[in-house]
């Protein structure tokens, strides 16, 4: 070390100022380093570094690990997928069709099959850096990515098969999908596992547990969600009284029917309905239990509009057609005519989208370009009130915004913005309407610099049938015609869209 030191304290100071003097040959390293030149001090120094460095490399022992070696896996049971699918698996996770992941792994469960033993550590991988796909990565991990997910502390969110094993000693993460898998299955029993362990829960395990409930939300649930009101985080208050609002017999629905009922007013002015608040003074103790904020309004919003927009959104939505008997639509219109348009048109929509009125959702809908996204985000809300109707209403609400089959398709129709928000599988039919559509709009726009268009369709192919493809060829044959001012940008847009739903095709066979 000292010769070590030496060769670094010549190299800072230089060789004109100072000289290297070589070990003597008393040992292999002095016996290399006399064969040095010392006419060209430089050399000297830099061959002296390097042959120093190697020696003390080759010198060193290999690191011993004493561990006993891991358990070998269990054979799985659960067959691989096909070589085919592995292969469009493996594209995936090269980040080149990662959005068809979920597809992808839902398609697999489905089967019954497991994801092949060499791409399990980029899957594991995804599963760390995007919690919402651990699900769906669960199923098909197999007995050997649980294996390996045991001997790598950043996958902990994979539990062991044994339910009590995960559930006493697993992470919290691992917990939490324990809990979600168990709601589905069996709410009743997920729920009573929840009481036995909260109040020894930390607080952090508290916000993340709660969170679960909101799979199978039930009737049920209520008493022990009523108690959670009462804990000591606000993040679990505030959950628990966003779950509760789901449920329009919970005592929390009720509290906030009754606010309404003693603020609003009515009044009719040429068989038109009017309506407005007076709100009372309420127990601030009582309404931030239910979840109400009373101090801190958003930006532009005033403090009484914030009041009402959050009663509104946990009020039931029954509660409107006893007090007037009057349709959604009309009590929209009623809205419309008040300063308060804002805050009911939004609530409701909050409301509709908890509550899952699918008769509210659908008259909703067409106002969704109004929602400011003071409870939650405009497209998580706008997505949330898509995804309450039913497959069946989804495709018929969607196929009403195209009174007529022969209308262009850009940015500016009324269901573009809609089907941005629309993850879920779309109709033959609507895939139909909207690929001739965008054929007709590059026929005949003189206008094709339609960027949020173009953009949308590729997002649009992961989402529209893939059943259409056996016709692609001859349906959607020359789609951009060739007088277009940006002919090969648009060809390569619809060729990304058919890429895209030819994989589709492909991995559903």
């Amino acid at each position: 070390m000292s010769l070590w030191q030496d060769v670094i304290t010549t190299a800072l100071v230089g060789t004109e100022r100072r000289t290297l003097t070589l070990t003597p040959a008393t040992n292999p390293l002095g016996q290399l380093l006399s064969q040095l030149n010392p006419t060209n001090p430089e050399a000297t120094v830099l061959s002296a570094a390097g042959a120093i460095s190697l020696y003390h490399r080759a010198g060193q022992r290999a690191i011993s690990d004493n561990q006993p070696l891991p358990q070998p896996c269990l054979p799985d049971d659960k067959p691989p997928c096909s070589p085919r699918a592995a292969q469009y698996l493996k594209l995936m996770l090269q980040k080149e069709r990662v959005k068809l992941l979920p597809e992808w792994l839902a398609a697999a469960a489905t089967a019954g099959y497991r994801v092949p033993d060499y791409c399990l550590p980029e899957l594991l991988e995804v599963g760390r850096t995007s919690p919402p796909l651990r699900p769906a990565i669960l199923p098909v991990l197999g007995q050997r990515g649980r294996w390996l997910a045991a001997h790598n502390p950043d996958w902990n969110y994979v539990g062991d098969e044994d339910i009590e094993q995960t559930w006493t000693r697993g992470s919290l993460d691992a917990r939490k999908l324990l809990l979600h898998h168990l709601r589905r299955e069996h709410p009743t029993s997920a729920r009573e596992r929840l009481v036995a362990v909260w109040q020894q829960e930390s607080s952090d395990g508290r916000i993340a547990l709660v969170d679960t409930l909101q799979i199978g939300l039930n009737q049920e649930d209520e008493p022990f969600l009523e108690m959670a009101l009462d804990d000591r985080r606000q993040e679990v208050r505030r959950q628990a009284a966003h779950l509760l609002a789901q449920l329009p017999e919970s005592a929390l629905c009720q509290r906030m029917q009754q606010r309404i009922q003693s603020a609003i007013t009515f009044r009719r002015k040429r068989n038109r309905l009017h309506l407005d608040f007076i709100l009372p003074d309420y127990n601030e103790q009582e309404i931030t239990r239910d979840g109400i904020d009373s101090k801190q309004p958003p930006q532009l919003l005033g403090n009484k509009a914030w009041i009402i927009l959050q009663i509104v959104a946990a009020t039931p939505l029954s509660l409107w057609s006893e007090l007037q008997e009057e349709s959604p639509a009309e009590w929209i219109k009623a809205a419309k005519r008040s300063e308060w348009d804002h805050s009911l048109v939004e609530g409701w929509a909050v409301a509709a989208m908890g509550q899952q009125n699918t008769e509210w959702a659908e008259v909703i809908l067409p106002f969704s370009s109004t929602f400011k996204g003071y409870l939650i985000p405009q497209n998580k809300l706008i997505a949330g009130l898509i995804n309450v109707l039913s497959p069946e209403q989804r495709d018929s609400f969607l196929l009403n915004l195209f009174p007529s089959s022969k209308v262009p398709f850009d940015s500016t129709h009324p269901a573009f913005t809609l089907l941005t928000h629309c993850h879920s599988p779309w109709s033959a039919e609507l895939t139909g309407i909207v690929l001739d559509g965008v054929r007709r709009y590059l026929a005949k726009t003189d206008n094709p610099y339609d960027w949020s268009l173009s953009t949308g369709l590729k997002e649009f192919a992961y989402f529209m049938s893939p059943e259409i493809v056996p016709e692609l060829s001859t349906r959607f044959n020359n789609i951009v015609p060739e007088r277009s001012a940006l002919a090969s940008y648009w060809t390569e847009v619809i060729d990304e869209v058919l890429a895209v739903l030819n994989l589709r095709y492909e991995m559903g066979r």
